[in-house]
């Protein structure tokens, strides 16, 4: 016992005695009751203690919870916007290749046109000044296939811009990406290049062969993946 608190009793006793309260039940009572509301005094103090304690544990965990929820939610919003970004990349991309690799092209038949038509063509089409000028020159019977030539290696030149900014897009915000999600991006930005590598193969070497393997491998490798990216999107975002 502290000798703080016995120096209490000690006076305690003696107050008892110059009361003429000096029996030995008397001072047994006072030395009895004084440990027991000390005892309490400390237990209620360290319960007091333990329960600030606790409030300020319960209140760092409440903090540190909403942090953890922020940041979750921080990231949720930076893998929609990264999904909606490579969705379109991709759309962009899958449409550029779908039409360099369809059996059926269209172009616009020279033949048909009067002079003043074809040269209003000829000034709003996609050709540079030097291939318009060229194409100016030609006789009526050739406009039709040096368009026709010219204009897919422009298109191929479009495919592998589309195909870059689906590549760049992947690459850079892959971290955000579920992993089974970015593996299926990966695949079809494999898919789409040897697709187009195919046809522009084809195109130089004039092999219609290569034409049609780049049709196929299109069909078979960039479709499904698409569709298969299509669903895993939608099942990530809760729409399944």
């Amino acid at each position: 016992m502290p000798d703080s608190l016995l120096a209490l009793l000690g006076k305690a006793v003696i107050y008892l005695l110059e009361v003429g309260a000096g029996t030995l039940a008397a001072t047994w009572l006072a030395i009895k009751f004084l440990p027991e509301q000390w005892l309490k005094h400390r237990f209620d103090k360290q319960l007091e203690q333990q329960r600030n304690e606790h409030a300020q544990q319960l209140e760092e965990a409440r903090h540190r919870l909403g942090l953890l929820q922020k940041r979750l939610s921080t990231l949720h919003e930076k893998e929609f916007d990264v999904l909606a970004d490579a969705w379109q990349k991709l759309n962009e991309a899958h449409s550029h290749v779908a039409g360099l690799v369809s059996a059926l092209q269209t172009y616009p038949n020279f033949d048909s046109m009067s002079e003043a038509r074809f040269k209003s063509f000829v000034a709003e089409c996609k050709l540079d000044q030097v291939d318009r000028d060229e194409l100016l020159g030609k006789l009526p019977e050739e406009r039709n296939e040096f368009y026709q030539e010219r204009i897919v290696l422009y298109r191929i030149h479009d495919a592998k811009i589309a195909c870059n900014a689906l590549h760049r897009t992947i690459q850079r915000n892959s971290i955000f990406l579920e992993p089974r999600i970015r593996d299926l991006f990966r695949q079809i930005d494999n898919a789409a290049w040897r697709t187009l590598t195919s046809r522009e193969i084809g195109q130089e070497a004039g092999d219609h062969k290569l034409w049609l393997e780049a049709g196929r491998k299109f069909t078979e490798e960039v479709v499904p993946l698409k569709d298969e990216i299509e669903r895993e999107v939608q099942k990530r975002l809760g729409y399944e």
